[in-house]
């Protein structure tokens, strides 16, 4: 049940020793400082709103802040007034968050608290603890900055703290305004799992998310916890009604081992069919330790994990995550022109709830 699946320079090493705790202000007049990223990697992007590589690169920038373990802070400079920034942050629509940096030759302004900008666009990159660690002159290429973080130890060794839902406090609070107490009961516990798995191995990582929905969540039917034959729930929507489908059990398990530090590229949704029956009527999630190799995977009907070579009860049809779809999506009813349009609903509604 195997399912269809040149980086630019460090800083000179002097100058990660020299990395200053920030602090700013965003244009919404919220302090920003280098604190709040602790646990998770930092893009620091200068331009200007005048700026037409700037604009070029917006899209980049909007796709690195789209990971559930990078956060992208953009600082606008050289511009007439705040309104500049704004009008450009909502052209692009862009979801980060915008500083006013004021004038870039300036002694005083605040971008001097991260590095030298001396031309537009200008990045640097804060690694999980907090130390810059790559700086960008010119555009953002979304590759190299992957494979950068993925080949640096804080990468290659899982961030040592687990905060890769950037907004968690936006996750809270959905939980909150939507369900009351039980809500923020919900993600009280939840929130702990996720730091107790702080440091972690893959192993203990899967076991801890399966479990805790697998005891703690209902197995429900969409029109029982929904009111409608099909409704994909996000994972806030999932702990605040705690019951649900197959499907709703493996997206929360999907976000969750996000959010402990796990990489999309390791983890598929995969929509199967029980062998013998008719239409997918099922959903599992499954993690890959190594590209090619037998996954291993995670059911609410099955108490254990498993490899996928022992589920000889399920035929896998379609697997996706947020990166992309593996398989025959002729073949589930809720996929349309090659899209899975209520995976796409899903990550609108979970970006919504924090998960960037």
């Amino acid at each position: 049940m195997a399912v269809g699946l040149a980086v630019f320079p460090l800083v000179s090493p002097g100058l990660t020793g020299k990395t200053v705790p920030f602090s700013f202000r965003d244009i919404d007049d919220r302090p920003v400082r280098l604190a709040d990223f602790r646990g998770q990697w930092l893009l620091v992007a200068f331009w200007a709103p005048w700026c037409p590589m700037c604009k070029l690169e917006m899209p980049a920038l909007k796709q690195l802040d789209a990971r559930p373990d990078l956060s992208v802070l953009g600082v606008g400079l050289d511009y007439d007034s705040p309104d500049a920034l704004r009008e450009t942050a909502n052209r692009f629509d862009l979801p980060f968050r915008i500083v006013a940096g004021g004038s870039r030759r300036a002694p005083d302004s605040p971008h001097r608290q991260v590095g030298p900008v001396d031309y537009f666009p200008t990045s640097y990159l804060y690694d999980p603890s907090g130390e810059i660690v790559m700086y960008i002159p010119g555009q953002v290429n979304v590759n190299k900055v992957v494979a950068f973080m993925a080949a640096h130890p804080a990468g290659a060794a899982g961030a040592t703290a687990a905060a890769p839902v950037a907004r968690n406090d936006r996750l809270a609070a959905f939980l909150r305004d939507r369900y009351g107490a039980k809500g923020s009961q919900a993600y009280a516990d939840w929130q702990r799992l996720v730091d107790q798995a702080a440091g972690a191995g893959a192993a203990d990582k899967l076991a801890r998310a399966n479990d805790f929905f697998n005891r703690r969540m209902l197995q429900s039917t969409d029109q029982r916890a929904w009111g409608q034959a099909d409704h994909w729930a996000t994972l806030g929507e999932f702990l605040g009604r705690g019951m649900g489908d197959g499907e709703d059990f493996a997206i929360a398990k999907y976000f969750t081992l996000r959010a402990m530090g796990i990489p999309a590229e390791q983890l598929r949704l995969v929509y199967v069919k029980l062998r013998g029956g008719g239409d997918p009527v099922h959903m599992v999630l499954a993690y890959f330790d190594q590209p090619g190799r037998e996954p291993v995977l995670l059911d609410n009907r099955v108490a254990d994990i498993q490899p996928a070579g022992q589920r000889s009860d399920l035929r896998p049809v379609l697997s996706f995550n947020d990166e992309g779809a593996w398989g025959d999506s002729q073949d589930v009813p809720e996929a349309a022109g090659g899209r899975l349009p209520l995976w796409d609903d899903v990550l609108r509604r979970a970006r919504d709830e924090g998960f960037q």
